[in-house]
């Protein structure tokens, strides 16, 4: 399952932070077990604390930072298609997706929290110390642990609630701005006078708080929406160019193949995501 599953858990100094933002083309679960970090995810900033998870989809950005003096622990799970299958009831069946389709930040506490904990110190026992059982255990608790998942959110009566400090709510306004506006012609001067702050010292903190420079921002949405067109619609390359703010076909399709590692022309002839 190395191609299609991986866990590990990691324990970070004080204010340690990933260099910069990053996808992949894995789902992914993200459990904190100690400390506090902040995630970036999508255009959301999002504060953590000991017993949240986190549900990235596939080939969504995100970034992760540890914001105080403490250590922190966490584990993470990537997995993809091959390493769990739908789940088959007896009247239905069940896409383990939904799980990552609504809310992505759940909280766990108590009962809960150490049944998740100790189901998540299996996988990472069967991972590390592999045998000719090890996939299929590995399998039967990443189900089990879906499963859960999926009855926990139905259950659950209360959502997480954001609480993040006045930049980083700014930082969070000005990447829902670019998203909303992509198509345009979207300069620094116009996304820092919409939060009210000089292009300057917003291209700063836009950068510490996303892990992103606003245009390269920018340029990750633009691509992940001509992506999705060109799987999902019959319109041309040029077309799709345009509709996503790129004033030239030549400079998309440079763009496009620098980010994907493939032409559009592959991409939507492979019909598949990278």
């Amino acid at each position: 399952m190395t191609d299609s599953f991986k866990i590990t858990k990691i324990r970070h100094d004080p204010y340690f932070h990933m260099s910069s933002a990053h996808l992949h083309p894995m789902y992914e679960i993200y459990y904190l077990m100690s400390g506090t970090s902040k995630m970036f995810l999508d255009d959301s900033i999002y504060l953590l604390n000991k017993g949240d998870m986190v549900f990235i989809p596939m080939n969504t950005i995100h970034k992760t930072s540890y914001v105080n003096e403490k250590s922190h622990e966490r584990f993470a799970i990537t997995f993809n298609d091959r390493a769990v299958p739908d789940i088959k009831t007896s009247s239905s069946v069940i896409s383990f997706k939904k799980i990552f389709s609504s809310d992505p930040v759940m909280h766990l506490a108590g009962a809960n929290r150490d049944y998740i904990e100790g189901l998540l110190n299996r996988m990472l026992s069967e991972y590390d110390h592999s045998d000719d059982y090890s996939d299929l255990n590995i399998r039967n608790c990443l189900q089990e642990l879906l499963i859960f998942l999926l009855r926990y959110r139905r259950h659950r009566t209360s959502e997480y609630v954001p609480n993040i400090g006045m930049t980083d709510s700014l930082m969070q306004e000005a990447a829902r701005y670019i998203r909303a506006n992509y198509r345009r012609n979207l300069s620094l001067e116009e996304i820092a006078m919409h939060i009210n702050m000089s292009p300057t010292y917003f291209s700063k903190k836009f950068k510490s708080s996303t892990g992103f420079g606003y245009k390269e921002y920018l340029s990750h949405i633009r691509i992940q929406e001509a992506s999705d067109m060109l799987l999902e619609t019959d319109r041309s390359i040029t077309e799709i160019a345009l509709e996503c703010g790129f004033n030239d076909g030549n400079y998309f399709g440079s763009v496009f193949k620098k980010r994907k590692g493939i032409s559009p022309c592959q991409y939507r002839k492979n019909n598949t995501y990278f």
